[in-house]
């Protein structure tokens, strides 16, 4: 059996210990009376004489209790029977019919019905990826994957979470992402990667060992809370980490949809020391009302623009010929050193670190 088959399996033999408690008893009930039904059935047809079709129809009116016009039971068994079809088949019909108001009323059939249409969508995705917690971080990820047409799943112990996401079209399932069969619900074992950013640093390490060792060929994507936990995450297994406060859930969905990109940028601040920042132009900033090409930023300061923001609008990757007017915001890249020059020699104003 492969490991698709096993996890749908799995999941059809767990999804009946989700439903709601009391469909459940129903359906106990339900057998037990079909026993008894049928049962009474091949009894009154022996005891009465009748054939099984007037056998049946005498079991119907005696339940439904609409009266007997044309055919009564005439032997002493037939109508013990027919008493105990009338105490079973009325106490059941009166409890089925309550049960069904309430739960029509509670909307418990509605939810019940989503779940199972919610697992059937999930059990039907391949190289997907799952998204562990849906916190701002989680939610931006899975909105990213969602731009980027990579089909994926979140998982968080939170109702209201989830159903904000599925509310918006989104895959979600409610559960513990550090416990396995969550995770094989989600199609752990066939997904591409798992994005973990769960608040507790603690929890990411088990939900990438527990990845891991579901799916060997898995890619993780943790989140880690403090800067020390970074090594014991990729101890644990995980392939790329990023530490709170640098990237968003952004980063990390590209992370896991673009693996080398994003190995690269984390390479390239990191190990060459770059930052990004962005300058408030003033009036009297000598780059003002200058198009791109003509400030030279990156031959004098080795500074390069990625993006201008003006009215609340972003210009990115801005053309040579854009020019950069008062008021603007300026998002570049460079060394700190060549930050620090710029912005005595320019008289960049208020800078803001990103």
């Amino acid at each position: 059996m492969d490991d698709f088959q096993q996890s749908t399996d799995e999941t059809k033999s767990t999804r009946f210990v989700h439903l709601y408690p009391g469909l459940r008893v129903l359906l106990y009930i339900s057998l037990i009376e079909l026993i008894i039904f049928i049962t009474c059935i091949f009894l009154i047809a022996k005891y009465e004489g009748l054939s099984m079709y007037e056998a049946f129809y005498m079991a119907v009116i005696t339940v439904f209790t609409v009266g007997y016009g044309d055919i009564t039971p005439q032997t002493t068994a037939g109508q013990k029977t027919v008493i105990l079809m009338v105490v079973t088949g009325v106490g059941y019909i009166s409890f089925f019919s309550s049960l069904l108001v309430t739960t029509l009323i509670e909307g418990k059939i509605l939810h019940l019905w989503s779940e199972i249409v919610m697992e059937r969508k999930i059990s039907r995705l391949r190289n997907h990826i799952i998204v562990c917690s849906l916190g701002r971080a989680g939610s931006a990820a899975i909105r990213r994957l969602q731009k980027e047409g990579i089909a994926c799943v979140g998982i968080d112990i939170n109702e209201e979470r989830c159903k904000i996401l599925r509310d918006q079209g989104h895959l979600t399932l409610l559960g513990d992402a550090t416990e396995d069969a969550v995770l094989e619900k989600a199609g752990i074992k066939r997904a591409t990667a798992v994005i973990t950013a769960l608040p507790e640093d603690g929890d990411n390490i088990l939900i990438t060992m527990a990845a891991k060792d579901l799916n060997k060929n898995i890619r993780v994507v943790a989140r880690a809370d403090k800067k020390e936990n970074e090594t014991r995450l990729r101890r644990a297994g995980a392939d790329w980490v990023t530490v709170v406060g640098l990237p968003a859930g952004t980063r990390l969905a590209m992370a896991a949809v673009k693996p080398i990109t994003s190995d690269f940028v984390q390479t390239f601040l990191d190990e060459y020391s770059l930052k990004l920042e962005e300058f408030f132009i003033e009036k009297d900033c000598p780059l003002a009302n200058k198009a791109i090409k003509d400030i030279n930023l990156r031959e004098k300061y080795g500074m390069h623009i990625l993006a201008v923001v003006r009215n609340k609008q972003t210009l990115a990757n801005p053309s040579a010929d854009e020019k950069i007017l008062p008021g603007d915001i300026i998002i570049v890249f460079g060394t700190p050193d060549e930050m620090e020059k710029a912005e005595k020699i320019l008289g960049f104003s208020c800078p803001l670190k990103l």
